[in-house]
C-alpha cells in the first residue's frame, strides 16, 4: 500500500499544472542559427597529391564550381540557387551559402540538390562564372591540370547532372541563441575513381590522360566520350549501360556530395 503524504500530493498537483505549455522546459528556449557552407576540402583548395593516386598523377584545380539549391535542415529551407567556387582557401570552414534559424539542439536531417544553375543564382563565384553556368545549364564545372613527370594534361569539364542528396548524416548542433555549422562537402577525387560499384575504388588518371587523341595536352569531353571502357578490367559500371569514359565520369559526379566531411547522404537522380 502507498501512503499519500502532503509532499507527494504537492508533486502530483505540480505535475498536473505542468501539463500546460508554460511548464514545458524547451518551449521558452531561444532558437539558434545554422550556418551552411560548402567545402571542397584540401583536394580542391590545394591539390589531389600524387600519393593519393595509384598511378602517380597530381591534380590541381584552378576552378571548381558547384550549383546547389533546395537546401533544407529539418524542413527549414534556404531559398534560391547558389553557385560556389570551392577553389579559394576557406580556412577549413567552407564557403558561405546561407543561415537557417532552427530550434536549439542536434540537427536531425539535411538535404540539398546539386543541379543546373538557374537565373538569379548567387554565391562566391564571379558574375561571369555564374552567367556561364546558367547559360550552359551546368551544375558542376571542374577546371585544372594533372601532372606526372614532365607531362601535363589540362581539362575544363562541365556537367549538367541533377542529384538530390537526402537524409544526410549531419553532426551539426545548434546552440541556444548561438550558431552551429554544417558543411555540404564535395569530394572531387570521386571524379577519378576507377569503379562505380566498389566501396574502395582507386583514384587514377592514366586512362584520362590517354584520351588526349590529338596530343594537344588538353582532354575534352568529346575525347573522353570516344574512349570505350567496356574492355577495361577496372572502370566497372555494374548494371548501368555506360560504355564510354565521359559517361562514366559524368556518373561519378552523382557521388560527390557528402555532409560535414565524411558524412553520407542518400542520392536520387532527377530527369
Amino acid at each position: 500500500m502507498h501512503k499519500h503524504t502532503k509532499h507527494s500530493a504537492a508533486l502530483a498537483l505540480t505535475g498536473l499544472f505542468c501539463l500546460l505549455p508554460a511548464c514545458d522546459d524547451t518551449s521558452d528556449a531561444d532558437p539558434g542559427m545554422l550556418r551552411v557552407t560548402m567545402y571542397g576540402e584540401e583536394f580542391i583548395e590545394d591539390r589531389v597529391p600524387a600519393d593519393e593516386m595509384v598511378d602517380g598523377w597530381e591534380v590541381v584545380f584552378s576552378k571548381f564550381l558547384v550549383a546547389a539549391q533546395d537546401i533544407k535542415a529539418d524542413g527549414t529551407a534556404l531559398s534560391g540557387t547558389y553557385v560556389l567556387d570551392l577553389r579559394p582557401s576557406s580556412g577549413g570552414e567552407g564557403h558561405d551559402v546561407g543561415m537557417l534559424e532552427l530550434p536549439a539542439g542536434a540537427v536531425g536531417a539535411i538535404e540539398y540538390r546539386v543541379a543546373p544553375a538557374t537565373a538569379g543564382a548567387t554565391g562566391n563565384a564571379s558574375d561571369a562564372d555564374i552567367a556561364e553556368m546558367v547559360a550552359a545549364g551546368s551544375s558542376i564545372r571542374a577546371v585544372g591540370t594533372a601532372t606526372k613527370g614532365d607531362v601535363t594534361i589540362t581539362f575544363d569539364w562541365s556537367f549538367s547532372t541533377d542529384t538530390h542528396y537526402t537524409a544526410c548524416e549531419t553532426s551539426a548542433e545548434v546552440p541556444e541563441g548561438g550558431e552551429g555549422l554544417s558543411q555540404l562537402t564535395i569530394h572531387s577525387d570521386h571524379l577519378f575513381y576507377d569503379d562505380l560499384e566498389s566501396e574502395e575504388p582507386n583514384v587514377a588518371f592514366d586512362i584520362i590522360a590517354s584520351a588526349d587523341a590529338d596530343g594537344d595536352g588538353t582532354v575534352t569531353s568529346e575525347e573522353l566520350a570516344g574512349v570505350d571502357i567496356t574492355g577495361e578490367s577496372r572502370y566497372q559500371v555494374g548494371s548501368r549501360g555506360i560504355t564510354d569514359l565521359w559517361s562514366y565520369i559524368e556518373a561519378q559526379t552523382e557521388t560527390l556530395g557528402h555532409i560535414d566531411g565524411e558524412g553520407h547522404c542518400e542520392t536520387h537522380g532527377h530527369d
